[in-house]
């Protein structure tokens, strides 16, 4: 009886912890109260902006008209049906733009919709945490590299003739 009562505030005590934890990540975008965050943005390569380019018409249809943004990122949202779980944001720093691009879920036979969901100009303190940040895919420091020796690996195996040979 007390192993139940042990389980079953252990279990109460996770569950409030993790439900603490998961609150703490939400937070309203900036600029955008509807929208609630999930965890930091990620800076994207040109490379996987234009994977997402192929799933989002509206975000291709932008970058080939106004060209490729000075950064893009990805950002988890609360989920809110039909829209992707996602984010796709672009900053021109520049013209002082920040747009926000999303899929829509409509159709199993429809894969690249999506829609331009929000235009506005950069809020200083994104534009502190872009110009701070480092790009995506670019490599660590050399202080920061430390090669790490390969372990060495012996297969043995057994020749034709029964006299084991290692490598």
């Amino acid at each position: 009886m007390m192993r139940r009562v042990a389980v079953m505030v252990l279990a109460a005590g996770s569950l409030a912890f993790a439900l603490r934890v998961q609150a703490v990540e939400l937070r309203p975008a900036v600029d955008r109260p509807e929208i609630l965050e999930v965890g930091d943005p990620i800076l994207i390569t040109r490379k996987v902006l234009g994977l997402e380019m192929r799933r989002n018409a509206d975000l291709r249809d932008w970058v080939y008209l106004y060209g490729t943004p000075d950064y893009a990122e990805v950002q988890e949202i609360q989920i809110d049906p039909p829209w992707a779980p996602y984010e796709v944001r672009l900053y021109y720093v520049r013209r002082n733009a920040y747009l926000a691009f999303s899929r829509v879920n409509v159709a199993p036979s429809v894969y690249d919709y999506g829609v331009r969901k929000y235009v506005g100009p950069i809020n200083s303190a994104v534009l502190d945490r872009l110009l701070t940040a480092r790009p995506a895919g670019t490599p660590l420091r050399t202080q920061e590299l430390q090669p790490v020796p390969p372990e060495a690996v012996v297969i043995e195996t057994v020749a034709v003739e029964g006299v084991p040979v290692s490598n």
